[in-house]
């Protein structure tokens, strides 16, 4: 079989390269001019390679089985963080700490456990009976920061049931991202495709057929037996499609939840330690970092999430707002602010979202519905990943559930 992917990302690319290995022809459309989707390596300072930084997904975290796999594959290594995803130093609001934090996080999780569908996060904590300490309603406020800027998306909008996914751990755990950066990975896939990838080819339009489908390109119609689109949900549900698809679907897709994040990277003039600190009122945390050297990375890191959050912090106007908010809370830190560099994706044209998150507007069955295939048309992407979306590991199942959808082929996970 002759097999279309559109979108040239984790999922993209595994479910283009296992169709490959099982003996399938594969043409991958890129809207971009690089692969990686919101994968995105790249040097701070350039030509110093000390400063490669995540402008997209970072964190390698427990349960990677596939991508630990992939790399193997490849040859590619992990590198510790020397910090942990998990345990951030809370600072900016009223006096707490971690530990109270993640005492806090114990009782949420397990009131989350047993929420009915359509509960909000701050529903849940509406009702939440708090613990006689003298700062719990602090250390509240700490942990409702952190899952707002996790999910990039208020309080009042996200699903109670998304705190008990695989990224809320709060003790402390290694964490990893790719030696070299996490696109590497990337690169790898895509070599392994050879000229099967085409770059700056955005797929326009969906047309299916009694033996097939054509995606409608700028340069013309590529077809196929079968497609797979692996482009981000925002991207997704505005992409014309002939004959319509279901409406259940259609509405499946409306109601999937728009995460709103951006990242910071700021060099450091002086050497650091490994850290990880969150701003309480300024919904972003901070990290430094090692890398595959085993010395920590002269960048400091921040991730900020929610639409308010982000008007907050002004990224519409540049890195210069976001940055004094950094050195204000970092103040042990010595930073090049004025070299800082902002990366946003709810305004990128072939992202339109950071990632998908799990909202009060989702109903049941949504799950299955926004990952099933219409008829020649199969559908790759974190957001189809179920209790994996919005991850690397996430995107990279998706790949291989769709290719085994079309042909046949075992879908494993290492």
């Amino acid at each position: 079989m002759r097999i279309v992917v559109a979108g040239a990302g984790f999922a993209g690319l595994m479910a283009a390269g296992r169709l490959a290995a099982a003996g399938h022809e594969v043409v991958v459309l890129e809207a971009r001019d690089r692969v990686g989707g919101r994968v995105w390596s790249q040097p701070l300072v350039p030509g110093d390679e000390r400063t490669v930084i995540e402008r997209g997904a970072e964190f390698v975290l427990d349960g990677y089985e596939l991508m630990r796999s992939a790399l193997a594959g490849l040859g590619l290594e992990l590198a510790g963080t020397g910090m942990s995803y998990y345990e951030r130093e809370p600072r900016g609001g009223a006096p707490t700490s971690h530990g109270d934090v993640a005492r806090i996080a114990g009782l949420v999780t397990a009131a989350a456990s047993s929420a009915p569908v359509g509960l909000s996060v701050a529903g849940l904590m509406r009702d939440l009976p708090l613990p006689a300490w003298p700062d719990a309603r602090a250390a509240l406020a700490a942990y409702l920061a952190r899952t707002e800027i996790t999910n990039g998306v208020r309080a009042d909008v996200l699903a109670a049931t998304a705190l008990a996914d695989v990224t809320a751990g709060f003790e402390r755990r290694p964490t990893w991202r790719v030696a070299g950066g996490n696109q590497r990975l990337a690169d790898g896939l895509a070599a392994r495709l050879g000229n099967a990838v085409r770059l700056r080819t955005p797929v326009r339009a969906v047309r299916q057929h009694a033996d097939g489908v054509s995606l409608r390109t700028d340069d013309g119609e590529a077809t196929g037996d079968a497609a797979i689109l692996a482009m981000p949900m925002a991207v997704l549900r505005e992409l014309p499609f002939a004959p319509p698809l279901p409406d259940r679907q259609r509405s499946a897709w409306r109601r999937a939840g728009i995460a709103h994040n951006a990242k910071l990277h700021v060099p450091l003039t002086a050497p650091a330690q490994a850290s990880a600190v969150l701003s309480v009122p300024g919904r972003f945390w901070t990290w430094t970092a090692t890398d595959g050297s085993g010395a920590v990375q002269p960048v400091l890191h921040a991730f900020g999430g929610t639409q308010d959050g982000l008007a907050a912090l002004r990224v519409h106007a540049g890195p210069a707002a976001w940055a004094a908010e950094v050195a204000a809370l970092r103040p042990e830190l010595a930073l090049d602010a004025g070299r800082a560099l902002l990366t946003t994706w709810n305004d990128d044209p072939w992202a339109g979202e950071s990632y998908s998150a799990l909202t009060t507007g989702t109903a049941p069955g949504d799950d299955e519905l926004i990952a099933a295939p219409a008829g020649r048309v199969h559908f790759a992407g974190e957001h189809t990943a179920g209790d994996w979306a919005g991850l690397m590991e996430g995107a990279l199942r998706s790949g291989a559930r769709a290719a085994a959808e079309i042909a046949g082929i075992s879908f494993r996970v290492p």
